[in-house]
């Protein structure tokens, strides 16, 4: 047995098991289709970041949307998640596991990459 293929075989099953949990929890936190229409958009908790939505598709997470902290190749390239599921925009990108301030968010609709700053809208946009 050839010993370097142990280490390149965990890393592939590691990766795998990443990928996998990253589509399960972008699938829990997808709104139905006719239900995106309805998310409240007149939230002004924090009025001096406006509204929250993607830059590329302007879907708007509610407090149901979870985000996961895991290894990211593209965009981020961050290898040290640690797991952690919360709503990025309660933290504004800083997971609450490992304290990995997130540059760059997925959106849960459409599967793009922003900045993470680019998500909050200016208030008069």
């Amino acid at each position: 047995m050839n010993p370097k293929a142990t280490p390149l075989k965990q890393l592939s099953l590691r990766r795998y098991w990443a990928l996998a949990a990253f589509f399960t929890l972008f699938q829990k936190g997808l709104a139905p289709a006719d239900a995106t229409d309805t998310i409240d958009q007149t939230d002004d908790d924090e009025p001096d970041q406006g509204r929250i939505r993607c830059p590329l598709c302007q879907w708007q997470p509610d407090s149901g949307s979870s985000w996961a902290c895991g290894d990211c190749a593209h965009p981020e390239y961050f290898f040290g998640g640690c797991g952690a599921v919360w709503n990025t925009f309660d933290t504004r990108g800083l997971c609450p596991g490992c304290g990995h301030q997130w540059r760059w968010t997925a959106c849960l609709s459409c599967g793009g990459w922003s900045q993470h700053e680019d998500w909050y809208a200016k208030n008069d946009e």
